[in-house]
């Protein structure tokens, strides 16, 4: 930064967090995201003031809360400078906050820890779509001060996280699976829009043999959900297939009542127990996976290829997704990487 007060950004008006803590945060954002070193001088009080457009007491309880947290010190002629980058323990803490517990998040996780060094430590917690939960989580870690880099995978609608991360500056949040609009940080993502029909496009030869396609889910809905569907429905008109949206409850006589499958549908699921209950009706109806009924599971998992007739995936590549996470945590990668979404084909298709 190198005492350009510009690049401090700004702080929330409307929030509850008090204003002198909203401004050590931007600090020790700039702090963290390697923008600025042990050394690099600070903006003056004035500075501060003038920039944040806030009280003398407000930006000198700012400083004096950095000062406390041994980040930073002052010289005799009252000039603040970093004075350390790093607090606590050796381990660099890594947070990757997640939206789900699933197998496939697993593949994150994995991608992420095989390509970090051993001095990096990552803490993994789920928020299970909750925004109020993970604004928590984000905060206690950052509190903690010894969090480095924060990998995020939003919740399905994004708009609570486009309005609290726009204040944070960018350096040190990564958010994967999906993009935030609205926000200064990077994103390394899945196209939830396109990416189901450039992949399903790629394989219509295997698929145009299907005389209707039906996209089973749990009965409820989100704008993922509805992004998908919108993607398969795009695939479906292009193909001249007949297509529609099935969703269920988990009761048993309700599945029994929504999965009647029958010759020549494709059936694309997006849950695993809707997995396996489709795959019984197929059994108890005398229809053979693969021939004379198609299915495809959404999101790639570790055991759809041991089955007794393997499963096709459509799956983004999300270890590749991982270890570009680990790239952005020691080499800086700042700029957004769409992983594309493929169609695995198996003996299910």
């Amino acid at each position: 930064m190198k005492n350009n007060v510009s690049a401090l950004g700004r702080i929330d008006e409307k929030s509850g967090r008090p204003k002198f803590l909203q401004v050590a945060d931007r600090i020790r954002e700039l702090i963290d995201g390697k923008q600025l070193q042990i050394g690099d001088r600070l903006p003056s009080v004035n500075q501060i003031i003038k920039h944040f457009s806030i009280s003398r007491d407000t930006a000198v309880k700012a400083y004096k809360r950095l000062k406390d947290i041994g980040i930073i010190e002052s010289s005799p002629n009252k000039a603040y400078f970093v004075s350390n980058t790093f607090l606590h323990d050796k381990l660099k803490h890594v947070l990757l906050l997640t939206d789900s517990n699933t197998p496939y998040k697993e593949q994150i996780y994995y991608g992420i820890i095989d390509n970090l060094p051993k001095d990096f430590y990552i803490d993994v917690i789920s928020h299970n779509d909750n925004f109020e939960i993970l604004k928590m989580v984000y905060e206690t870690f950052r509190a903690k001060g010894n969090c480095v880099y924060f990998l995020i995978i939003p919740t399905a609608s994004q708009s609570l996280e486009t309005k609290y991360f726009q204040f944070i500056n960018p350096g040190n949040i990564l958010f994967l699976d999906r993009p935030v609009p609205g926000v200064p940080h990077p994103a390394i993502f899945q196209d939830f829009s396109n990416g189901f029909y450039t992949a399903l496009t790629t394989e219509s030869q295997i698929l145009k043999k299907y005389k209707h396609i039906i996209f089973l889910t749990k009965h409820f809905t989100n704008q993922l959900i509805e992004m998908m569907k919108t993607s398969l429905m795009r695939f479906a008109d292009s193909a001249q297939i007949p297509f529609s949206h099935q969703h269920t409850l988990f009761s048993e006589k309700e599945i029994q009542n929504k999965i009647e499958p029958k010759e020549g549908e494709l059936y694309i699921i997006l849950d695993d127990i809707l997995l396996i209950e489709t795959i019984k009706s197929c059994k108890n109806r005398n229809l053979e996976i693969g021939n004379q009924i198609g299915i495809i599971i959404i999101n790639d998992g570790p055991f759809y290829d041991q089955l007794p007739t393997t499963i096709s995936v459509l799956s983004t590549d999300f270890y590749q997704m991982g270890a570009k996470a680990a790239a952005f945590v020691t080499d800086g990668l700042v700029e957004n990487k769409l992983i594309p979404t493929k169609l695995i084909v198996r003996e299910s298709l």
